[in-house]
């Protein structure tokens, strides 16, 4: 039987991130493999690639780093303590829904097992983020000739790449055997840094790989309000995208149930909705979306979730005060395959009242989703068979 290492998110708080590395599994153990998750969070000496692009990037991490020092110091307890309590609550999930997750604490000791694997695969949600390409593990450095190297709809997360991790990128890219990416703006970086020696295969987050039958399957649906409501899954601190939220809600007059973020927070997080969730589960957050009239999101999974399990929704574009690059490509790339990209909302000062709302018709959607899926599944399938060959 194959053995296949996975290189996923690490264990964060983020939903999606948990999602994401349970689906992926999950779907790969279907194809009558063995799967192994490879855990680096307490690998306690990371191995870079150096070149000049790589200097320019450690200047701009540690001025980075100084910077989110200044944002943390202004967390409130509210937000220090649902980090503290999803953090928990994630472990609970990697334990109960993953398996065979191996931790690494020796890059020699990583560097040595790889050897066993048939293929290593890197993951999706966004591990090739400008600068990721430095990385021996993120770029499967590590993983020595004769095994595999895949990607499996990794995210770059931006729609334009620093002049700076080029070269690395190049190296990384031209060494890999199987490359996809779930969003066009990558698939198209990609080919510009590597002179069109490398054409990536666009695939879907391997949370549409699973239908919402089968999620219903893995996640069993529950109730999680008496009434009617709308909800928020917001990761930004944009108070103005809340407050449409809000106005949405007391013109359908209609609950507003808001899911506190991990990632960021803002003064009216406690306040502008009816209802606050705090630490919740996974499971729970699918089940909260599930429930929904409405979603209201600037989230890539909370935008996924709504599509699965056919629910109503908003997206509006995240900003990071961090970083002058937009993430905003892969909201745009998923939109634009499902031809929903009237569901952004870029004018926050709506008139809900007159505003002329239409449903999202989810035949016509699912339709399309079927179609990706096989095409992704099939994708997967050559990497796991080797089809190259």
């Amino acid at each position: 039987m194959k053995k296949i290492g996975l290189i996923l998110a690490n264990p964060l708080t983020n939903y999606g991130a948990h999602l994401q590395a349970f689906a992926t599994q999950y779907v790969i153990d279907r194809f009558g493999v063995q799967t192994f998750i490879i855990d680096m969070t307490h690998l306690k000496c990371l191995k870079y690639y150096f070149d000049f692009g790589f200097i320019w990037y450690a200047i701009k991490t540690i001025y980075s780093k100084v910077f989110c020092k200044h944002i943390e110091d202004s967390y409130d307890e509210t937000f220090i303590s649902n980090i503290s309590n999803r953090a928990q609550l994630a472990k609970k999930f990697r334990a109960r829904m993953l398996h065979d997750e191996i931790e690494y604490s020796n890059y020699n000791a990583l560097v040595a097992d790889a050897k066993n694997f048939d293929v290593v695969i890197i993951g999706s949600d966004q591990m090739w983020l400008p600068g990721s390409s430095f990385s021996y593990i993120n770029s499967l450095r590590f993983v020595p000739n004769g095994v595999i190297r895949a990607s499996y709809a990794t995210s770059l997360g931006v729609s334009k790449y620093p002049r700076y991790c080029w070269h690395s990128a190049k190296k990384m890219w031209n060494k890999m055997n199987y490359v996809s990416v779930r969003e066009k703006q990558g698939a198209d970086i990609v080919k510009k840094v590597t002179k069109g020696n490398v054409k990536p295969e666009v695939v879907l987050d391997p949370t549409y790989l699973l239908s919402k039958a089968e999620w219903e399957e893995v996640v069993p649906i529950q109730k999680m309000c008496d009434t009617k409501y709308v909800l928020c899954y917001f990761l930004g601190n944009d108070e103005e995208s809340k407050l449409c939220a809000k106005k949405y809600a007391e013109c359908k007059k209609i609950r507003l149930v808001s899911i506190l973020s991990c990632e960021s927070f803002s003064k009216i997080d406690r306040t502008f909705a009816d209802q606050i969730v705090g630490a919740a589960t996974p499971e729970e957050f699918i089940n909260w979306i599930r429930g929904a009239e409405c979603v209201f999101t600037d989230s890539f999974h909370g935008l996924t979730f709504s599509v699965i399990n056919h629910v109503q929704f908003y997206v509006f574009y995240r900003v990071r005060k961090d970083s002058s690059l937009s993430r905003n490509s892969r909201i745009d790339s998923i939109l634009n395959t499902w031809n929903l990209s009237d569901r952004v909302i870029v004018n926050k000062d709506i008139d809900w009242h007159s505003f002329v709302e239409e449903e999202i018709d989810y035949a016509l959607v699912e339709q399309q989703v079927i179609l990706q899926r096989i095409k992704s599944l099939k994708f997967l399938n050559s990497i796991i068979r080797d089809e190259n060959k």
